[in-house]
């Protein structure tokens, strides 16, 4: 018996807007959604400048005329924001929040920690959702994008029961 993958097929077929993400449907059938503001150009245009774009590079990047904005499938599946995002996300979030992002950036695992903070991984799950939210992510990962520098600058460190991390403070 033979199975055959269906071919990734990453080209641009439509591009969508809600009032805080931007989704972008491939003609393979999945749809990459992402929040908005990782875009500040997207996000402070208008309806009508968002409408108003062309599919570029081989089908495989989005082009905004007025906004001279293009974004690639690569990038938006990798969860790449625009260069130079800062998220305000760290002043943002509590002690026990900015706490719970350091031992998702260690690699702990949900029922990991809640066994160190003494709480129910539902309570876990629970912040999880919330920092989501807050932060404009859609997964641990994106989180992490949305709450760490990646640039070369070395931002003050807020220290964490697990360790130093860096997190953004603008």
């Amino acid at each position: 018996m033979s199975f055959s993958a269906a071919a990734a097929d990453e080209r641009v077929l439509d591009v969508a807007f809600s009032d805080d993400a931007l989704s972008v449907s491939l003609r393979d059938g999945r749809v990459i959604t992402v929040p908005l503001a990782w875009y500040p150009r997207l996000l402070n245009a208008t309806p009508a400048q968002r409408k108003n774009w062309k599919i570029a590079g081989g089908s495989y990047g989005i082009h905004w005329p007025e906004l001279d904005e293009d974004l690639s499938t690569e990038g938006l599946l990798r969860g790449a924001p625009a260069p130079g995002y800062r998220s305000n996300a760290g002043p943002g979030l509590s002690g026990r929040e900015q706490l719970i992002v350091g031992l998702i950036v260690d690699g702990l695992s949900n029922k990991e920690i809640a066994a160190q903070l003494h709480i129910s991984e539902q309570t876990v799950r629970a912040h999880i959702q919330r920092l989501f939210r807050k932060l404009g992510a859609a997964s641990q990962l994106a989180m992490k994008q949305v709450t760490f520098r990646h640039e070369g600058s070395d931002p003050e460190p807020v220290k964490f029961r697990s360790g130093t991390r860096s997190l953004r403070r603008d």
